[in-house]
């Protein structure tokens, strides 16, 4: 009796020390070496294509991809982990813009100031529509969402006339002082260089959330919302801290964007525009990590090569759109991995 109670302790201690060992907890710290080649790479950029003649669009591409993969990375954990069929993504990224836009035309505050109030501002807004929302289930989830963005479009367009100009939206907003900090011409370089930070700091922290047992609790949510509750999980407070958590770097991400056009319009809380996030999550992997980033990579470049053949370019990305639903309906990243892991297998 003595030997089985003291067998059961050292298996105990045992089963922690697992736990508890880096191995065993993938959420503790990410892999080093290829975070680092990256990262030097993305800083390297820049400098790459000003030796091009084309090193102004390459930017700008950048620029678009880091503020996009910041929404759909944020999307994609409310609705391919979480399982949260919420459509607001692009209003709560326009909460952040006009918020910012409005403060620096108003009040005359600086940009770098007045960008910190559209996350708030989005996570603000965010935590109100769920609090009825997230009792819903489905396709009420789905209209209810889908209203509040339209809802939000029709205010940025017949709204007091200090939000609202109409189908152009905010113009003149103040841009970040890079061109008098270095002139015109590497002005967006610092552009890149902040929506890289943007970009590093968010995907780091849903990596986080993703990773973790948070995350966890958010699939078993998912999978089986009975199970979660038994196991001492509250979907309410999971799902408006999701909604909250998300919106904030969804709004940082619109706050960012007005600062660096200068302008946004109304136009882009069309329906559109969400169905080509929403394709981004789908096609590069729908509740992987690294999938909505390679989705957005592909439908953020896609597009711009094919205006070669401008008169066919919505066909062909549609034909592109049709294939890998068919025969990669779980996304491109999860496929390709699968190709690599193959054949290292092979070579091993």
């Amino acid at each position: 009796m003595i030997q089985e109670e003291s067998f059961s302790r050292r298996s105990a201690v045992a089963h922690v020390a697992e736990r508890l060992k880096p191995s065993a907890v993938p959420w503790s710290r990410p892999s080093v070496v290829p975070v680092v080649i990256v990262l030097l790479i993305s800083l390297a950029l820049p400098w790459i294509a000003d030796l091009t003649p084309f090193g102004k669009f390459v930017l700008h591409l950048m620029i678009l991809f880091f503020l996009w993969g910041i929404v759909v990375e944020g999307w994609n954990l409310i609705m391919g982990v979480s399982g949260i069929f919420s459509f607001a993504q692009v209003a709560l990224f326009a909460v952040g813009a006009w918020t910012s836009g409005v403060i620096t035309q108003q009040l005359g505050w600086s940009p770098f100031v007045a960008m910190w109030f559209g996350p708030v501002a989005a996570t603000v807004v965010a935590v109100i529509l769920g609090l009825p929302t997230l009792r819903l289930r489905g396709a009420y989830v789905v209209l209810l969402t889908l209203g509040f963005q339209e809802l939000f479009r029709n205010f940025t367009t017949q709204g007091p006339n200090f939000v609202a100009g109409g189908g152009y939206g905010l113009r003149y907003v103040p841009k970040f002082p890079f061109e008098g900090w270095v002139g015109g011409d590497k002005a967006q370089f610092l552009y890149y260089y902040l929506a890289l930070v943007f970009f590093v700091i968010a995907t780091f922290a849903i990596w986080r959330i993703f990773y973790s047992p948070i995350g966890m609790a958010f699939r078993a949510l998912r999978d089986s919302e009975v199970y979660a509750i038994s196991r001492g999980v509250s979907p309410f407070r999971y799902k408006l801290f999701l909604f909250g958590f998300v919106a904030f770097f969804t709004g940082w991400a619109g706050a960012f964007y007005v600062h660096w056009y200068g302008a946004i319009s109304p136009a882009i809380m069309l329906f559109g525009t969400t169905i080509n996030l929403l394709a981004m999550i789908v096609i590069g992997g729908w509740g992987s990590f690294w999938g909505p980033i390679a989705g957005c990579a592909v439908l953020t470049v896609l597009p711009e090569v094919m205006r070669a053949v401008e008169q066919y370019r919505i066909l062909l990305l549609g034909i592109v759109l049709a294939l890998v639903a068919i025969f990669a309906p779980e996304g491109l990243f999860p496929l390709l991995l699968r190709w690599v892991r193959r054949l290292l297998g092979r070579k091993g």
